[in-house]
């Protein structure tokens, strides 16, 4: 087993939700609540799970862009908050949008000189052969860094991205849905750019996404979150083949076209998620399981191991082992 880049253990992040005229205090919203992971050194660990699940809070806690409110964050061994400027910039971000990260007013030869006039020692003659070198890896020409981010295609916006997160010789990179405002062609070359470089380079990914195709590419071993929990952690091929957890088994049942192709049986999810405010008792998942016993709505399940690195938080492995 390789060396562990990125630890994560107990991890919680709530939200105060206020009301009233008084912004009196009504609960909190458990974004993040108790999630634990590793990240190992030149893997990609793929994070899926439905739109409000805590995925994207979960990368911006890491980073240090939300302050956690309990838990650890360990990378090489060492607390985030303990990282001097130098080690925090091995840990880099590809956002959703493009357009979004990017500042219109500034040409691409700026947004990417930005890291290194921030790092400093280098001097202008450097940072333009710097610049230069990332925009020819990502695959763009020296007439974009001419350009603003409104003259670029979408595709052409997120090689810009992917190439300012490059600079400084990053060790650990938070892909955030990074394909899934593109269209389908585009996505492609994206996945294909980030696994060379990965490989060219020795990166480490956590890649956040809701698209099971695009995770079972480009991922070594995915974790799937459920209402601010890590419901099932398995290595890619084990998680697709054989799915414990029924919240899996549903996700990828909702597959368009994967329903013949299922080594299970296929689970129709009804109703909407929980309220992150008020989660269910127990296991969260069990006003939604087709499954769930009374033994689920009094004990929260922990992640349990049920094969090779594969581990699941479900009471009834044993009932759906298969």
């Amino acid at each position: 087993m390789t060396e562990v880049l990125l630890e994560v253990k107990e991890l919680k992040k709530y939200f105060p939700v206020a009301q009233g005229m008084f912004y009196r205090r009504k609960g909190v919203i458990r974004a993040v609540d108790g999630v634990s992971f590793q990240v190992h050194r030149g893997e990609t660990l793929g994070l899926v799970g439905e739109s409000g699940c805590g995925k994207s809070t979960l990368s911006r806690v890491i980073l240090q862009l939300f302050p956690r409110d309990a838990g650890e964050i360990r990378y090489r061994g060492r607390d985030v908050e303990e990282l001097d400027r130098s080690q925090r910039s091995k840990l880099r971000m590809v956002f959703q949008n493009p357009y979004g990260s990017l500042n219109p007013k500034e040409k691409v030869f700026s947004a990417i000189a930005e890291p290194y006039r921030i790092a400093g020692g280098y001097s202008r003659q450097q940072i333009e052969e710097e610049v230069l070198h990332l925009l020819g890896l990502v695959g763009l020409s020296p007439a974009h860094a001419r350009r603003y981010p409104h003259e670029l295609s979408g595709g052409q916006r997120q090689r810009i991205a992917i190439a300012r997160v490059l600079a400084l010789e990053p060790e650990f990179i938070i892909c955030d849905e990074p394909v899934s405002a593109l269209d389908v062609s585009i996505q492609a070359q994206i996945l294909n750019l980030l696994k060379d470089i990965q490989e060219e380079f020795g990166l480490t990914y956590l890649f956040i996404s809701h698209d099971l195709a695009v995770v079972k590419y480009i991922c070594d071993r995915i974790a799937v979150m459920y209402l601010g929990k890590i419901m099932e952690i398995a290595p890619a091929r084990a998680l697709y083949a054989k799915p414990k957890h029924p919240y899996t088994r549903a996700l990828l049942s909702a597959v368009p076209g994967a329903a013949d192709q299922l080594s299970f049986e296929r689970i129709v999810l009804e109703g909407d998620t929980p309220n992150a405010i008020d989660p269910p008792s127990g296991c969260r998942f069990r006003t939604r399981c087709p499954y769930a016993e009374e033994v689920c709505a009094h004990e929260e399940p922990d992640l349990t191991s049920c094969g090779t690195e594969h581990f699941s938080a479900c009471h009834l492995l044993h009932k759906l082992a298969g």
